[in-house]
Order: structure tokens, then C-alpha cells, then sequence
């Protein structure tokens, strides 16, 4: 509400924006004999049928702060600085807003009187209300509202970033009351030089709760009586228990502890939503700590628990393997409770086909014992387009085979005892990508079939036969060309235009589709989905081709060179041998 349109706006245009904004529906028409009707002498709204009477400074306060959490009205006792609001039905139909409880815990109901509602629950005085109104305006009937909880002080202390002084709404529980103990931070707006305070959302972070920072499973409460309850806003946080999470009351003095590593923790894993690890607690149940787990998980062995604790005489290990130990089990400093798994039911395993079978997508198999016989038999066999000497097997999980499960190969790790070049090393890691895990099959073989084993997540592709042979590089219209039985790779190499003019007829390999292994031809029979390579002649680079040259013309004059050397010695030596000779 800006306060300009406060000042601005006439007692009647006020009130009827008033009502916009905040009255609740309109009162129904008075009755229709005017005669037994009796009004209040009050100021009306031109847009209102009925009579109402508005607290400007009652409503203002109630803009100032709002209440987010949830009231319970039945166990509200009334207080000094509660903000009340009340309608009047029947003869006279009137709305109050902006009511406040005054510091002798009385409020002021003009035409009616003072009432005192100190101490009384909320219907109690609704009821008294009813009943004062009731004697002045015979045959009406009142509604309280409680428009706005009062505010009330406690204390935060102990090892906290924010202690001191709080300032909260009544029947606020400890959760929100402590918030901003932790997270301090209010956000304000200027309005015509007026501040206006926005409440932050008093949400705990999940981080915050499990970094188990400080103890906020066993926080104490001291009230003004000197008597003292306890608090654990994690297990309330986890599991909605309000018993955890108390009602906070005027002059209450809360204390909340650092925690260290050296206090006793407790832990719930295994067989549940999100395993924990926190501040132990003496009223700990298995079960309440597996309802802050986020409860079991689908395969998990019922009535079975598995406790283990260090002590004084070594490790202990106890399993409770019955419903009623397991309720009765009285939960220790340091307990590890394992919640176990029941594997068999943990089978979703499966393998997926694509590609030119008769029912294509995700089957069901026993991880390691189906075959890929057994699979195909499930998809209903190859359909007449298929390529089954092309097909092949991926496997999702690095390292298994048919054989089992071993160790992928790492090319590097194998360089620390090897004196292979380089090259060599760059070439094996070559040949680990491109195989990508695939297990080569021919569909056509049934031994092979029986033989392989399926393993979780594999996947069988099976290509289309376009019966057509693909034939590339040095040639001169590369592309695919009709499979013909009967022809050579001469056949395709002529379709293609023949040899191009850097070609190497000496280079010309056939590279199956299923293995993407090369042959030389008539080593291995054409087959459908097969590539026909024309290789080239090996060219240099410019300078590479001139510095060869020089090297071949210094060589040659090298050997000239070596050449009429060993003639001048051969000449030298016979010279010698014939003068001696004479």
C-alpha cells in the first residue's frame, strides 16, 4: 500500500480501496424489513452495503511483517499485540479490521466496549465476543479473524554466527525460530522515506543440515518458568515430526552447541533413498532413522538389519533378522546400520537390437547366461533385408567379452616396460578407439551364436543389406555400385571410371564390412557392404621433392667421388709394384 495514496485518497474513497484489497467477500444484503434493522453509527463505504470500522495503524502494522508458517487456531491463546478482525452477520451487517490487543491484553470494539482476551484461546474469544456484540445488536452473529500473531523476543545462544535477541511471531515453531540465527539477512525497500521489510523464505539448505556442523539434533530450550525441553530440527526437517520441532514461547531461551568430530554420530546406508550421517541421537530407532533416509528402496531383504560399532573390545557385528528386534533395538553412540540389498531383485538386466530384426528394442536377459542365439530367437529372427555377415555387438560396460569380464587395454601404461617407438604406441591407441568394445559376429554361424554371451546393456546392431558395394579412392566416379556375384573387383573398379590417373594398380585392397579389415585381392571373396580402396602413388611435398633431389645429385657425385679416389689408389699401387719388379 503506497503511503501517498494514504493521504491523498477521502475517508470514503480510503475505506473502499481498503476493502479491495483486503476485505474479505461482501456481506449479504440486510434484510428486507428495513424496520428491525439497527446500525452502527460508523463511517460506511459507498461500495459496501454494510457498515465497517477500520484501525489505519492496525492495518499499517500488519504490512510491516507477514506470517508464513502454518496457525494452529485451536491451541492460539491471545495476547497483547495480536491484530484481530471480526464481521457481523444478521441484523446488522458490519466488518472490523485492524483490531490490536492493547498492553493490558483488552481490545476496544466501538459501539460495544472494552473485552479483555488475554490468555483465552482464540474460540473462547471468538465465543465472548460473539456474546458482548450480541447484547448490544440482538440477532447477529460474529466471525473472528486472527489478521496478524503478535510479536514476541526470545534469546539465541551458544556457538552460532547470528546470537542474541530474535524478534518472532507467536506460535512460531523452533525451526523458524533459529533461522536467522544462521542466515541473517534482511532485505529492505524505500517507500516515500518509509522502510518496508521483506522476509526472506526461511528455507534450510540440504548442504547446510548435513555438513553436521553444529548440533541441531539436540538443541535446548529453556523456558521462563526455568523448565527445559529439547529439539531436533533435523529429524523434524527429514520427517515432518512436529513433537521435534516445539512451539516457541515468549522469553524462551534457546542454546544450540558447535558440533565436532569427535561426538557420536550414527549412520544409515544400504537399502535406502539416501544413505545419512549425523549427530547421534539417545531416542534413535532404526526406524525413525530409516524414515530421515527417505525410507527403503524396492530390493531391499525385509526384516533384516546389519549394526556394526567399534568398542572397547574390538569391532561388533550384530544382524537382526525379525521385525520385532528390530523395533526393539535400542540404537547406540557410533552405530553403522546397514540396511542389505537382495540382489535377485535388482534384475532389470537387458540388451537392445536395432537395425533388421523382425521386433526391434530392449529384451530382457540373464546377465552372462543368455546367448545371442536365445536373443535373436526373442526378436523373432532377421528379416530378408538383413546383413548378417555385417552385424556386430557393442558392448556398454569396457572390458567384457564372451569370455567374461577382463581388463581393457590402456596403451600408455604399456609404454614403462616397452622399447617400441612411438608411432607404435600412437597406432595401438588408434586401433583401442576404433574398436570401441564391438564383438564381431556373423549371424549366419550358429556355434558362434551359442557361443556368445549377452551381458547388460549390450547392443546387437544389424545393418541392411543394400547389396551394393562401395568403391573409393583413386578412381574416378568413387560411389556405390550394384553387388554382382559373379564379377571381380575389376568389375566395380570399371564402373567407377576405372583408375585415376594417380592411382597405384599394385595398391588395391579389399576391406570387409563386418571386421573393417583389409585384404588384398583374392585373398577374400566380395561380399555385399564390402569397400573396394584404390590406393595412390606416393607424392611429396615441393621442397621435400628438391631437397630429395639435391640428395640424390650429392650422393652421385659422392660415389664419382669414391669411385675415381679408388681408381687413383689402384693406379698408385701398380706404379709402385712395377718399379719394384724391375
Amino acid at each position: 500500500m503506497h503511503t501517498k495514496l494514504f493521504r491523498s485518497c477521502s475517508a470514503p474513497c480510503f475505506i473502499a480501496f481498503i476493502l479491495f484489497l483486503l476485505l474479505s467477500p461482501e456481506v449479504s444484503n440486510a434484510q428486507e424489513n428495513r424496520e428491525s434493522r439497527r446500525s452502527l453509527t460508523l463511517s460506511a463505504s459507498q461500495e459496501h452495503t454494510g457498515n465497517v470500522f477500520l484501525d489505519e495503524m492496525g492495518v499499517h502494522l500488519s504490512f510491516l511483517r507477514h506470517y508464513e508458517s502454518w496457525l494452529d487456531i485451536e491451541n492460539y491463546k491471545l495476547d497483547t499485540g495480536d491484530l484481530l478482525g471480526f464481521s457481523i452477520e444478521g441484523n446488522v451487517q458490519a466488518i472490523y479490521r485492524g483490531l490490536r490487543v492493547n498492553s493490558q491484553g483488552s481490545v476496544l470494539i466501538p459501539n460495544v466496549g472494552i473485552i479483555e482476551v488475554k490468555g483465552l484461546l482464540f474460540y473462547e474469544a471468538e465465543s465472548l465476543i460473539s456474546e458482548k456484540i450480541n447484547e448490544e445488536l440482538p440477532g447477529t452473529q460474529t466471525r473472528l479473524i486472527l489478521e496478524q500473531p503478535r510479536t514476541i523476543q526470545i534469546h539465541v545462544t551458544g556457538n552460532v554466527p547470528f546470537s542474541g535477541p530474535q524478534l518472532i511471531l507467536a506460535q512460531t515453531r523452533l525451526d523458524q525460530a533459529v533461522f536467522s540465527a544462521f542466515f541473517q539477512k534482511e532485505n529492505w525497500i524505500s517507500e516515500d522515506d518509509h522502510l518496508i521489510q521483506l522476509l526472506p523464505v526461511k528455507k534450510y539448505p540440504a548442504e547446510f543440515i548435513e555438513s553436521n556442523q553444529f548440533a541441531l539434533r539436540s538443541i535446548s530450550i529453556t523456558r521462563s518458568d526455568g523448565s527445559a525441553i529439547t529439539g531436533d530440527i533435523v529429524r523434524y526437517l527429514k520427517t515432518g515430526e512436529k513433537d521435534s520441532n516445539p512451539v516457541i514461547q515468549q522469553g524462551d531461551i534457546i542454546h544450540i552447541n558447535q558440533y565436532y568430530d569427535y561426538h557420536p554420530r550414527v549412520s544409515v546406508s544400504g537399502g535406502v533413498n539416501k544413505a545419512l550421517e549425523m549427530e547421534y541421537h539417545p531416542d534413535d530407532t532404526i526406524d525413525r532413522l530409516i524414515t530421515m533416509a527417505g525410507g527403503t528402496t524396492f530390493d531391499v531383504v525385509k526384516d533384516k538389519v546389519i549394526v556394526t560399532r567399534s568398542t572397547t573390545n574390538g569391532l561388533e557385528r550384530l544382524v537382526l533378522d525379525d521385525s520385532v528386534s528390530i523395533a526393539q533395538y535400542q540404537v547406540q553412540p557410533n552405530d553403522r546400520i546397514v540396511i542389505p540389498k537382495d540382489r535377485d531383485l535388482q534384475s532389470t538386466h537387458n540388451a537392445q537390437i536395432y537395425g533388421e530384426a523382425a521386433y526391434t528394442g530392449r529384451f530382457s536377459i540373464e546377465d552372462g547366461v543368455t546367448t545371442l542365439f536365445e536373443l535373436l530367437e526373442m526378436a523373432g529372427g532377421l528379416t530378408e533385408s538383413a546383413l548378417p555377415q555385417a552385424a556386430y555387438l557393442t558392448r556398454t560396460q569396457p572390458g567384457r567379452t564372451e569370455y567374461g569380464f577382463e581388463p581393457a587395454i590402456n596403451p600408455t601404461t604399456l609404454r614403462r616396460t616397452s622399447d617400441q617407438l612411438l608411432q607404435g604406441f600412437e597406432y595401438l591407441q588408434l586401433e583401442a578407439q576404433v574398436s570401441q568394445n564391438r564383438v564381431f559376429v556373423d549371424l549366419n554361424d550358429e556355434e558362434q551364436l551359442r557361443s556368445v554371451r549377452i551381458y547388460h546393456g549390450d547392443l546387437l546392431h544389424i545393418p541392411k543389406n543394400e547389396g551394393t558395394v562401395f568403391v573409393f579412392g583413386q578412381v574416378n566416379n568413387p560411389g556405390y555400385y550394384n553387388f554382382d556375384e559373379s564379377a571381380s573387383y575389376h568389375h566395380y573398379i570399371a564402373h567407377a571410371g576405372g583408375y585415376a590417373l594417380s592411382a597405384d594398380e599394385e595398391r588395391i585392397f579389399i576391406i570387409k564390412s563386418q571386421t573393417n579389415s583389409w585384404f588384398k585381392p583374392g585373398d577374400v571373396p566380395l561380399e555385399p557392404g564390402d569397400l573396394v580402396f584404390v590406393d595412390r602413388v606416393p607424392f611429396d611435398e615441393l621442397q621435400a621433392s628438391r631437397t630429395y633431389d639435391l640428395q640424390k645429385r650429392s650422393q652421385r657425385n659422392s660415389n664419382i667421388q669414391l669411385v675415381m679416389t679408388g681408381l687413383t689408389t689402384i693406379t698408385s699401387i701398380i706404379t709402385a709394384y712395377i718399379a719394384v719388379t724391375r
